[in-house]
């Protein structure tokens, strides 16, 4: 039951974490994520002491976890790290491509929603950190859920989309031309391919067709997901009908993978319209956090990749 109406709405989520991936920006982290990100996990660990039990929440693949593993072992101390994600994590990944001695200082927990960390953990945690994740949940549940998990005086440290970022510029684009591909026709005619109802012809002459009388905006041409399809469209055009009757596996999963990604897409631009509000993070507040530090995050001091929160736990007054 819990199945059904919590992960399969995050299927293309985990589908994205086995594919082999490190972070949520592979684009401009192909290993992990470095620099000022980098440095401010950094300060987080310095303000923990050795034994220290923290959370990393939304790991997706465990990028911030393997982080803080990474800055214990040069800070030589051991932490207690358990790195939760509603998805899928892709351990046999995360294994085959990090240090050993940085994973055996965490614990993978698949299948957990923020709003359900009681139901996996139980320890009082010193820290609890996330990472573009946080900001995806209920708010008002994962804030109470992270709060009852939180010791007195812990922190509460992570970093959440900005709409003001670059990525969210590109990923509106993006959005576009995905809309602009549904709209003029590309995906329905592959999948009759794929599904026998047009032949080979029938998919080539369509392409032809849809080439022909749909004009792309100007702003799509330079972008790499049109690029992309323009370059796959063409090499449809150009396929013997046999090679092309061999290759229906990988065009549904060519369609798939995009569609995958279109949901994933529309994920994180309702999440930008989420954290464009002001003080959309009050339910922490509400719920007996106290904010002490709000900054934007510059990659490389002019890239603004998101926004960093650090908050404390405090003990709420009764009434």
């Amino acid at each position: 039951m819990i199945k059904s109406e919590v992960y399969v709405n995050h299927t293309h989520w985990s589908n994205y974490w086995q594919s082999g991936v490190q972070t949520s920006l592979p684009q401009d982290f192909k290993d992990n994520y470095d620099g000022e990100i980098y440095y401010l996990w950094e300060q987080v660990v310095s303000r923990l002491n050795s034994g220290a039990r923290v959370v990393d929440a939304c790991t997706g693949n465990g990028a911030v976890a393997l982080i803080l593993a990474d800055i214990a072992l040069k800070q030589q101390k051991q932490l207690i790290i358990t790195a939760v994600d509603i998805s899928e994590i892709n351990t046999q990944y995360i294994k085959e491509n990090n240090p050993k001695e940085q994973i055996a200082m965490i614990n993978f927990k698949s299948h957990c929603p923020i709003e359900r960390l009681a139901d996996l953990i139980n320890d009082q945690q010193d820290a609890i950190v996330s990472q573009f994740g946080l900001e995806y949940s209920d708010l008002t549940q994962s804030a109470v859920a992270l709060h009852n998990l939180m010791k007195e005086n812990g922190e509460l440290s992570f970093i959440a989309h900005s709409p003001k970022s670059a990525v969210f510029t590109y990923m509106d684009l993006e959005s576009r031309i995905y809309t602009w591909l549904d709209e003029i026709g590309l995906f329905a005619i592959i999948k009759k391919f794929i599904a026998g109802q047009v032949s080979a012809n029938g998919l080539k002459n369509g392409i032809v067709s849809v080439i022909e009388n749909n004009k792309p905006d100007t702003s799509y041409l330079g972008h790499g997901l049109f690029q992309s399809w323009q370059k796959t469209m063409f090499m449809l055009i150009k396929q013997p009908n046999q090679q092309l009757k061999q290759q229906k596996q990988s065009l549904s999963l060519f369609v798939t993978q995009h569609q995958a990604a279109q949901k994933r897409l529309q994920d994180m631009l309702n999440v930008a319209m989420k954290v464009s509000k002001n003080n959309w993070y009050q339910p922490f507040v509400d719920c007996g956090f106290e904010l002490e530090e709000s900054n934007d995050v510059l990659y490389k001091n002019q890239h603004h990749i998101g926004r960093y929160y650090r908050f404390r736990s405090m003990v709420l007054e009764k009434p």
